[in-house]
């Protein structure tokens, strides 16, 4: 089995804008088209079993339509919605609930496209709230290939969060931070961090492009394979493509079984 746990699909119209105009400003390819369609085809191409989706939204008011869009064109051919959220946003705890009781099981945060720094105090009525319906959070941590001013999503402000919500399923995308692995190694992994949660996670959405095999491995050994989670990022990425890399790994069959599924599975409860 092979679960794919960070995956983006897009409404057509948005799809006709964001994909040209991030080939265009992040000059990265995009293989796929974002269309559920196409990211159900190349499962299938691939032998991945599950997909979670993981929407994102940048405005407060995005949020309940997007979660309106993914409801209606995902749930099943295994792919699994998890919801769009903003901390800031007014109805945050009511829409929460309107997820949790179609069984979405987590939410999406993008600090880097809201400008949200996790850290902040009024983010913490989130991490609160996820809490106690016991939901997943995903966040994109790190940078991505445009050299901004502000990162805002960085290990070292994850690492304070996690300090303060030791409760708090969360999946730090991109092997913890993008383009920030010495920050990863410094913030947390050099201090008793996870040591001190069960509840914390790394994705590997992405980070091939900047990390050669031997180092990928090394940093998933240091993390401990039992919290890494397989990611392809599509349609940024070729899902087959990303799972052939973690199967190629210098990791035990054990730690790859745990990547590509085990560790989905158990968080998903499935």
């Amino acid at each position: 089995m092979t679960i794919d746990f960070h995956t983006h699909i897009y409404p057509k119209t948005v799809a006709e804008k964001v994909l040209p105009a991030a080939k265009r400003k992040l000059k990265v390819e995009v293989p796929g088209t974002g269309a559920p369609e196409d990211l159900r085809s190349r499962m299938h191409a691939s032998n991945i079993d599950k997909s979670v989706i993981l929407p994102l939204a940048k405005g407060r008011e995005d949020v309940s339509s997007l979660n309106d869009w993914i409801l209606s064109v995902s749930g099943d051919d295994g792919m699994i919605p998890f919801g769009a959220v903003h901390p800031f946003m007014p109805n945050l705890e009511e829409e929460l609930d309107r997820l949790a009781a179609v069984g979405v099981r987590g939410v999406k945060m993008m600090p880097l496209l809201q400008e949200v720094f996790p850290d902040d105090s009024r983010c913490e009525r989130l991490y609160e709230a996820v809490i106690a319906r016991d939901m997943i959070l995903v966040t994109h941590a790190g940078r991505d290939p445009l050299e901004r001013q502000e990162i805002y999503g960085t290990p070292q402000r994850f690492a304070r969060t996690v300090q303060s919500f030791p409760d708090l399923k969360v999946d730090l995308a991109h092997l913890g931070g993008l383009r920030m692995w010495d920050d990863v190694q410094k913030y947390i992994l050099s201090s008793d961090l996870l040591s001190q949660s069960r509840n914390v996670f790394f994705d590997t959405a992405y980070v091939s492009f900047y990390m050669n095999e031997k180092d990928m491995a090394d940093l998933i050994l240091q993390i401990g394979s039992d919290r890494i989670l397989f990611g392809s990022d599509y349609p940024w990425e070729e899902p087959g493509r990303a799972a052939e890399i973690i199967k190629r790994l210098d990791l035990s069959p054990q730690d790859k079984d745990a990547i590509l599924w085990k560790n989905a599975s158990r968080l998903l409860d499935i």
